[in-house]
């Protein structure tokens, strides 16, 4: 196999890389060119600084690599993929070995990824490399079963640019659910509820895929019901079941407010950094 950056590849050829890799996948996912390119765009991933492996200059493999940052730069893995007849010969470390000088001499100072859980041969090949596991992401999806009453607040479809109140959230949202992602992506809208003409609660989802990137409510009026009408209001206007992805609260308390609320488990997930 040889190694080198990806900025010489079509989208189309980058898709059907992407999609013959992720075929077989526990979750299979698929990406036409033009989903492929929104997601480059909205999560800043750089194909000069993203890395193939490649036989008979063919391309079988990938690491998608999103940079962010100025003064401290960080990069992360949008998406790592081996076709499966060059499985096992280490092309997902050899990558890494190709492209990690590149980024540091690019000023990365730090790496990060998320990894399925049960992908015991991908946790191995990123921790050969160097990553460590810093903690779990939970996903949870499900229709809400625990509802209130429609009159005991108004849920509003927020106009214009939304200014997302960090200091309302008890843990910070991985990559792709970051305020810079969704920002980029016109698929996703916020709702949210006032009290005393202030900003009481909110959630940034995307209606068509039912993906839900935010939500949070201000500290002093939680165990209000504000969660449930949001949850509760996204589920009548999505055309698929909610799903919320990559939870990392450390206390737990959002993971029981999703289960109390009558989402469900699905998936565990590693977010493992390398620090350059």
């Amino acid at each position: 196999m040889q190694f080198r950056t990806l900025e010489n590849l079509l989208p189309e050829t980058l898709s059907s890389l992407f999609n013959a890799a992720f075929a077989d996948y526990f979750v299979s996912i698929q990406l036409t060119p033009e989903a492929l390119q929104q997601k480059m765009y909205s999560e800043a991933i750089s194909l000069k600084q993203s890395v193939g492996a490649f036989a008979n200059d063919k391309p079988v493999g990938f690491i998608f690599h999103a940079i962010r940052g100025n003064k401290t730069k960080r990069a992360y893995n949008a998406g790592t993929g081996v076709i499966p007849e060059f499985r096992g010969k280490h092309a997902t470390a050899r990558m890494y070995k190709f492209i990690l000088p590149r980024l540091q001499k690019a000023g990365v100072e730090e790496l990060e990824l998320e990894v399925m859980k049960q992908n015991e041969a991908a946790i191995k090949s990123y921790t050969s490399v160097g990553f460590c596991i810093e903690n779990e992401l939970h996903c949870f999806k499900g229709f809400p079963t625990n509802s209130v009453q429609k009159n005991n607040f108004l849920v509003e479809e927020y106009q214009g640019a939304f200014q997302t109140p960090e200091t309302f959230w008890d843990w910070q949202p991985t990559w792709q659910h970051t305020t810079q992602t969704i920002e980029k992506l016109s698929t996703y809208k916020t709702w949210v509820i006032h009290h005393q003409n202030k900003l009481v609660g909110y959630l940034s989802a995307n209606p068509g895929s039912g993906r839900i990137a935010q939500f949070s409510v201000e500290k002093t009026h939680r165990r209000s019901g504000i969660g449930t009408a949001l949850f509760t209001h996204f589920a009548g206007v999505c055309k698929n079941e909610p799903a919320v992805i990559n939870v990392a609260d450390s206390s737990g308390a959002t993971q029981q407010f999703l289960q109390a609320l009558g989402l469900h488990h699905f998936l565990t997930q590693y977010k493992m950094k390398l620090k350059l």
